[in-house]
């Protein structure tokens, strides 16, 4: 194999070559194609938006307001990391890109859910109050009123 190589770039590049420069025509080859080997294609912009989101979406409370959306962002993002984990091929790439953007919009989906869960618990618990002030300001006038007739 070395000697293919050493033979191949002695065909592109002329016979005339001296063994330093050769040696380093191979190493800077070497480099470029170990190099290209050894980038990450994960999508870690996408996994990390995701992430963010999903733990964004639990400290918002969504496992008590939006449970499913929660759980399905999970779900994707676990699915994503399975679509790279050994020599991802591009289609595999491109589809643990999606799951992880769909994860996000999930979680961002189950903050909003959560968001409005609480704010609707926090007006539910407002009215209730207002309600038991009715009654107490109704009894008291209630109250005044057979003070007042006798």
């Amino acid at each position: 194999m070395k000697t293919a190589l050493t033979f191949n770039v002695r065909s592109m590049l002329g016979t005339s070559l001296t063994n330093a420069t050769r040696l380093t025509s191979v190493l800077a080859f070497t480099a470029i194609v170990s190099g290209c080997a050894g980038v990450s294609r994960v999508p870690s912009d996408a996994f990390q938006a995701a992430d963010i989101a999903i733990a964004n979406a639990e400290k918002e409370q969504a496992s008590d307001f939006a449970p499913s959306e929660l759980n399905a962002a999970r779900e994707k993002m676990a699915s994503a990391r399975i679509a790279v984990a050994k020599n991802p091929r591009e289609q595999d790439i491109v589809r643990a890109r999606r799951l992880a953007e769909a994860a996000q919009s999930d979680a961002e989906f189950a903050s909003a859910r959560a968001r409005d869960g609480r704010a609707y618990a926090v007006n539910a618990d407002l009215q209730k109050n207002n309600e038991t002030l009715r009654e107490e300001l109704q009894r008291q006038a209630g109250a005044l009123d057979k003070g007042e007739s006798q």
